[in-house]
């Protein structure tokens, strides 16, 4: 008997088409829906990364010490030396990438009118893209991103720009060329204010090259990016940064890679994770996957009672059948195993097709992509799924022994029987 338990089991599945369809339906749909909302909720994080990681911050931020702490006032000191040493240094340390530089500052902008506060980012176009690839991904559709042979122009917020009724250079030159009404009064640069470390004012006219388009009020009225170079001329920082970008090759070395990077410069520098310098999207993420987390146990739940309640009814409905297995002489524990044999059968099958339609489901959408407004920006970006191995394996192994778990109270029950009260039952 117990050599053929695998093949009789198949054959109770088979014959029990109405039982077994539940049972396959629970599994195959719960397993499908655990999949396809990891695979968004996965995408979903990787696109938050990207846009982050790739987009704003670089993986890791070096500082002066105590910078941070104070960053809020955007201050200039501390500051940092920008050189092929200090760049070195720090490429020197296994996985990094790449390597830029920002000044962070504020000051003031006008039209010659009318001015405003501003808070300025300025980047090393020669080396931007190496830590931060996707840097200008929030530029708007009309405008340019900054390129390294520019110097005097700038991105600026949208409606930054627009309350001083200013336009690109584009823009204008499409204006002037439709002989469009205003065309003339439009502004094309605006005079960028600062003061340097050390008290001195400066200003300069900048061309504005690109709108940037956020959906964070602050970002969007506020920000001005410009080139590391025009940046040090107005604040008197030549050859001075106040952090460094860093580029990694796998963000699940952050940690290891940022330990080395403080052991390697020092208590003077502080090294911090996108994560600490961005919390709130850390925060997001945390939330995003307790949130999976508790609709996929929900769908467990959903699963395991679909089983307990099928096997119960199969128990019930063969119990003439039980009675005659066990008086011809099947043990106890072979009529256990012929019922938790069935049920992983089942819950092998369901969640094997399940994964394979969740897969496809996946896949599908990763190839047409998912539009959404980016993290912070007003600009669309597409949301592709994604899945991982050991997630796919772990699902089937969860269900398949879900499925047998489920069914040990039912099988147990029916190892229990005794067989002349078995055999009385209609």
């Amino acid at each position: 008997m117990s050599t053929s338990l695998p093949s009789i089991a198949v054959r109770n599945v088979a014959r029990n088409g109405r039982r077994s369809f539940i049972t396959l339906a629970a599994v195959l749909l719960g397993v499908t829906a655990v999949i396809v909302l990891r695979g968004i909720s996965d995408g979903f994080v990787r696109l938050m990364e990207d846009e982050v990681v790739q987009g704003r911050t670089g993986a890791l931020q070096i500082h002066r010490k105590g910078f941070v702490d104070s960053v809020e006032a955007l201050p200039l000191e501390p500051n940092m030396p920008y050189d092929d040493e200090m760049r070195a240094r720090i490429r020197g340390v296994p996985g990094v990438t790449g390597v830029t530089g920002h000044i962070q500052f504020s000051g003031l902008v006008s039209n010659g009118v009318s001015q405003t506060m501003f808070v300025g980012r300025a980047l090393d176009m020669k080396t931007e893209k190496q830590a931060v690839p996707r840097s200008g991904f929030d530029v708007r559709v009309g405008g340019e991103e900054l390129s390294e042979a520019d110097y005097t122009h700038g991105i600026f917020g949208a409606e930054l720009i627009k309350s001083f009724g200013a336009v690109t250079q584009a823009a204008k030159k499409k204006a002037l060329a439709e002989n469009a009404p205003g065309a003339q009064a439009l502004v094309e640069q605006v005079t960028l204010s600062s003061t340097s470390p050390k008290g001195r004012s400066n200003s300069f006219d900048v061309a504005i090259k690109g709108l940037s388009d956020s959906n964070l009020p602050f970002e969007n009225k506020r920000v001005a990016t410009v080139p590391l170079a025009l940046a040090q001329d107005l604040l008197g920082m030549q050859g001075r940064v106040t952090e460094y970008a860093v580029a990694v090759d796998n963000l699940e070395n952050l940690e290891r890679i940022a330990a080395e990077l403080r052991t390697k410069l020092g208590p003077e520098y502080e090294v911090h994770t996108w994560q600490e310098l961005q919390p709130f999207v850390r925060d997001v993420i945390v939330r995003l996957k307790v949130v999976l987390g508790f609709v996929s146990a929900v769908l467990g739940i959903i699963i395991v009672t679909g089983i307990i309640n099928v096997m119960l009814m199969s128990v019930f409905e063969r119990v003439r059948e039980i009675g005659t297995m066990l008086a011809v002489g099947v043990r106890r524990r072979q009529v256990l195993t012929l019922f938790l044999t069935e049920a992983a059968f089942l819950g092998l099958l369901g969640s094997v097709g399940g994964a394979a339609i969740g897969s496809a489901l996946v896949a599908l959408l990763a190839s047409q992509g998912i539009p959404m407004k980016s993290l912070g920006s007003g600009v669309e970006s597409l949301l592709r799924p994604e899945l991982h191995a050991p997630f796919m394996l772990g699902t089937l192994a969860f269900a398949t022994l879900g499925a047998i778990l489920a069914a040990s109270y039912p099988a147990w029950r029916a190892s229990r029987m005794q067989p002349v009260d078995a055999l009385r039952s209609v």
